[in-house]
């Protein structure tokens, strides 16, 4: 079976192949964001995947229409095809959190913070 190693958390364990990295998190009690439940629509389960990205399935289009670019991957997607090495990504590391911003609490400047010109 697959081995999954949490650098960040300091935890290891193994789950069956096709597992994904979300639910792999879950039951090892690493605490990873999935605003959305896990249905690859918010953005939040970004991990970084330090070794093994050949040993995960290929980026989804979820995670392509969210230009996540490697080491980067949506923990809910990736699904376990051998032994991978990651940690929990800070948000800010990953790229862009305009995605995470529910498009009814933008402006119509596209901030959330700045007034509709």
């Amino acid at each position: 079976m697959p081995r999954v190693i949490f650098v960040d958390e300091g935890k290891a364990a193994e789950f069956p192949t096709g597992k994904t990295l979300l639910s792999c998190a879950e039951e090892m009690g690493v605490r990873v964001s999935h605003v959305c439940g896990g249905d690859g629509a918010c953005g939040t389960c970004r991990i970084e995947v330090i070794d093994g990205w050949q040993n995960l399935t290929p980026p989804t289009p979820d995670e392509t229409y969210k230009e996540l670019e490697p080491p980067f991957r949506l923990s809910c997607q990736a699904r376990l095809a051998g032994d991978v090495i990651v940690k929990v990504a800070k948000i800010e590391d990953a790229g862009s959190t305009k995605s995470l911003i529910p498009n009814h609490l933008l402006s119509s400047s596209g901030h959330p913070d700045r007034p509709e010109s």
